[in-house]
């Protein structure tokens, strides 16, 4: 074999050996990928409405996404009713600690109501509200022994709960509007759950909120079986609204 014929081969092998290492090496970082146990997507579709009003004109459709990448964890849910659109996303680690906010609300004709947006460094929760151009900004101190929680972080936060040990949680809850309450988390007795979406072995979690004289109770069922995600809540969303039954419809 002469010289120009041998570095031709050499060199057409050298190519096909990158090629191997390439693919190797794509496929190795596609094997990591797969194999990381906080890794995933969850979707859940629940329907909503007013405690002996289960009419259509007052049902309100809920989807809730969730998306673990690593070391963190995103929410996103998007309510609908008759009046608005909500949307929510939410920021946390993998175990449900808050990170970061957002809120739009609009009108059926897709036209922007508010914008809400919730951060936080060590010490304090920052609130900035955008109300029909009106902008308004707030701040609130966090206590040192109290977790931080803010609308369906609570749902994420709970999965890490040591359930069937009797153990209480005291929380600081937020919400996009500025106003803030601690809340205490218990779990009150394991259930069976009947939901259009099928029959699930519950933890039933009570959580008490610290309202004076009033302690409003929110009711919250998560699965014993692992990812413990909601299948039903019965509860207040504020001082004088409605109490509102949640429930699954179906998941993926």
């Amino acid at each position: 074999m002469d010289q120009k014929s041998l570095l031709k081969e050499l060199s057409f092998g050298l190519f096909f050996l990158l090629i191997l290492l390439t693919l190797n090496y794509a496929s190795g970082e596609r094997g990591a990928i797969t194999e990381n146990p906080n890794e995933g997507r969850e979707k859940y579709l629940y329907h909503a409405f007013p405690v002996g009003d289960n009419e259509d004109n007052k049902k309100e459709l809920v989807e809730i996404e969730l998306f673990g990448t690593g070391d963190d964890f995103e929410y996103v849910s998007r309510v609908v009713s008759p009046k608005s659109v909500e949307t929510i996303n939410l920021k946390m680690n993998i175990e449900g600690r808050f990170i970061s906010g957002l809120r739009r609300v609009s009108n059926p004709q897709n036209q922007k109501l508010s914008d809400e947006e919730i951060s936080r460094d060590e010490n304090r929760v920052y609130i900035e509200r955008d109300l029909n151009g009106r902008h308004k900004r707030k701040q609130i101190d966090l206590p040192r022994d109290k977790t931080l929680a803010v609308d369906g972080s609570l749902l994420i936060l709970l999965r890490s709960f040591p359930f069937n040990t009797g153990k209480k949680w005291d929380i600081m809850m937020v919400d996009f509007s500025g106003y803030s309450v601690t809340v205490t988390v218990h779990q009150s007795k394991v259930e069976n759950i009947v939901v259009q979406a099928g029959e699930f072995e519950c933890y039933r979690m009570e959580v008490v909120v610290g309202l004076p004289i009033l302690k409003p109770t929110l009711t919250y069922w998560l699965t014993t079986a692992k990812p413990h995600f909601l299948v039903k809540n019965i509860g207040k969303r504020g001082p004088f609204t409605s109490t509102y039954i949640t429930s699954l419809v179906s998941k993926k």
